[in-house]
Protein backbone atom coordinates (compact mmCIF):
# COMPACT_ATOMS: atom_id res chain seq x y z
CA UNK A 1 0.00 0.00 0.00
CA UNK A 2 1.44 3.67 -1.03
CA UNK A 3 1.74 6.17 2.07
CA UNK A 4 3.88 8.18 0.72
CA UNK A 5 4.38 9.96 -2.63
CA UNK A 6 7.53 11.85 -4.26
CA UNK A 7 6.69 14.27 -7.16
CA UNK A 8 9.31 14.73 -9.92
CA UNK A 9 8.42 17.85 -11.85
CA UNK A 10 10.55 19.52 -14.73
CA UNK A 11 11.30 22.59 -16.85
CA UNK A 12 11.07 23.01 -20.60
CA UNK A 13 15.10 21.58 -20.83
CA UNK A 14 14.10 18.48 -18.36
CA UNK A 15 15.84 19.19 -15.82
CA UNK A 16 14.08 18.20 -12.36
CA UNK A 17 12.78 20.64 -10.03
CA UNK A 18 14.21 19.68 -6.61
CA UNK A 19 13.14 21.15 -2.94
CA UNK A 20 15.88 21.70 -0.58
CA UNK A 21 14.18 20.43 2.77
CA UNK A 22 14.80 23.40 5.80
CA UNK A 23 16.96 22.63 8.68
CA UNK A 24 13.52 21.50 10.69
CA UNK A 25 12.81 18.46 8.11
CA UNK A 26 12.14 15.72 10.67
CA UNK A 27 13.69 13.59 7.04
CA UNK A 28 16.63 14.91 5.29
CA UNK A 29 17.13 18.42 7.09
CA UNK A 30 19.52 20.31 4.72
CA UNK A 31 19.31 17.82 1.52
CA UNK A 32 17.70 17.96 -1.59
CA UNK A 33 14.39 16.01 -2.29
CA UNK A 34 11.58 15.04 -4.73
CA UNK A 35 8.20 17.35 -3.73
CA UNK A 36 5.66 15.31 -2.34
CA UNK A 37 4.65 13.90 1.45
CA UNK A 38 2.40 11.56 3.16
CA UNK A 39 -0.77 10.15 1.76
CA UNK A 40 -3.76 11.75 3.93
CA UNK A 41 -7.43 9.98 4.40
CA UNK A 42 -9.44 12.39 2.38
CA UNK A 43 -6.79 11.17 -0.73
CA UNK A 44 -8.60 8.98 -2.99
CA UNK A 45 -5.37 7.86 -4.28
CA UNK A 46 -1.86 8.76 -4.79
CA UNK A 47 -2.37 11.09 -7.54
CA UNK A 48 -4.46 12.36 -5.91
CA UNK A 49 -1.69 13.24 -3.04
CA UNK A 50 0.51 14.68 -5.85
CA UNK A 51 -2.03 16.89 -6.46
CA UNK A 52 -2.80 18.06 -3.02
CA UNK A 53 0.86 18.24 -2.22
CA UNK A 54 1.96 19.63 -5.61
CA UNK A 55 -0.43 22.72 -4.90
CA UNK A 56 0.72 22.47 -1.37
CA UNK A 57 4.18 23.02 -2.13
CA UNK A 58 4.73 25.11 -5.24
CA UNK A 59 1.20 26.13 -5.83
CA UNK A 60 0.81 24.42 -8.93
CA UNK A 61 -2.72 23.29 -9.40
CA UNK A 62 -2.52 19.70 -11.45
CA UNK A 63 -5.47 17.20 -11.47
CA UNK A 64 -4.67 13.76 -10.22
CA UNK A 65 -5.38 12.77 -14.19
CA UNK A 66 -1.86 14.93 -14.64
CA UNK A 67 -0.01 12.41 -13.18
CA UNK A 68 2.07 9.78 -14.13
CA UNK A 69 3.59 6.87 -11.90
CA UNK A 70 7.01 6.55 -13.21
CA UNK A 71 8.80 4.72 -9.83
CA UNK A 72 7.72 2.52 -6.60
CA UNK A 73 10.37 1.87 -3.85
CA UNK A 74 10.12 0.51 -0.45
CA UNK A 75 11.73 2.20 2.28
CA UNK A 76 13.79 0.70 4.94
CA UNK A 77 10.40 1.25 7.04
CA UNK A 78 8.56 -1.04 5.03
CA UNK A 79 6.31 1.25 3.23
CA UNK A 80 5.37 1.84 -0.42
CA UNK A 81 6.00 5.80 -1.97
CA UNK A 82 5.17 6.21 -5.86
CA UNK A 83 7.53 8.98 -7.86
CA UNK A 84 4.66 10.87 -9.51
CA UNK A 85 5.86 12.66 -13.14
CA UNK A 86 3.99 15.93 -14.03
CA UNK A 87 4.56 16.01 -17.79
CA UNK A 88 4.32 19.37 -18.41
CA UNK A 89 7.04 21.78 -18.06
CA UNK A 90 7.12 23.68 -15.09
CA UNK A 91 9.65 26.73 -15.39
CA UNK A 92 10.83 29.84 -12.96
CA UNK A 93 7.94 32.13 -12.18
CA UNK A 94 5.07 29.44 -12.49
CA UNK A 95 5.37 28.15 -9.15
CA UNK A 96 6.48 29.48 -5.57
CA UNK A 97 7.65 27.56 -3.03
CA UNK A 98 5.30 27.36 -0.01
CA UNK A 99 7.42 24.34 1.84
CA UNK A 100 11.10 23.72 2.20
CA UNK A 101 14.58 25.94 2.01
CA UNK A 102 14.03 26.76 -1.59
CA UNK A 103 14.15 25.02 -5.12
CA UNK A 104 17.06 24.45 -8.07
CA UNK A 105 16.28 23.04 -11.42
CA UNK A 106 19.73 20.53 -11.90
CA UNK A 107 20.69 18.30 -14.77
CA UNK A 108 21.85 14.21 -13.32
CA UNK A 109 25.80 15.07 -13.17
CA UNK A 110 24.76 18.23 -11.01
CA UNK A 111 22.31 15.93 -8.86
CA UNK A 112 25.06 13.57 -8.41
CA UNK A 113 26.92 16.34 -6.46
CA UNK A 114 24.38 17.43 -4.27
CA UNK A 115 23.58 16.06 -0.70
CA UNK A 116 20.28 14.18 -1.14
CA UNK A 117 17.30 12.38 0.99
CA UNK A 118 17.77 8.93 1.05
CA UNK A 119 14.58 8.51 -1.31
CA UNK A 120 16.20 10.46 -4.45
CA UNK A 121 19.90 9.07 -3.59
CA UNK A 122 17.52 5.38 -3.79
CA UNK A 123 16.45 6.31 -7.38
CA UNK A 124 19.65 8.03 -8.57
CA UNK A 125 21.28 4.55 -7.66
CA UNK A 126 18.17 1.64 -8.68
CA UNK A 127 16.65 4.35 -11.49
CA UNK A 128 19.03 6.98 -12.71
CA UNK A 129 16.43 6.81 -16.40
CA UNK A 130 13.88 9.01 -14.26
CA UNK A 131 16.12 11.88 -14.42
CA UNK A 132 16.16 11.26 -17.94
CA UNK A 133 14.74 13.66 -20.74
CA UNK A 134 13.32 10.08 -22.08
CA UNK A 135 10.96 10.14 -19.13
CA UNK A 136 8.81 13.15 -19.82
CA UNK A 137 6.54 10.98 -21.62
Amino acid sequence: MITSISILVRDRLSRPLLQMRDSAATTGPLAWSFWGGATEPEDVDHAHTAARELEEELAIVASPADFIEIGRRTGSDGKEAALMLLPRPVEWGDFRVLEGAGAGFFHLHEIRQLPVTKSLAWYLANRPDVFLPSQNR
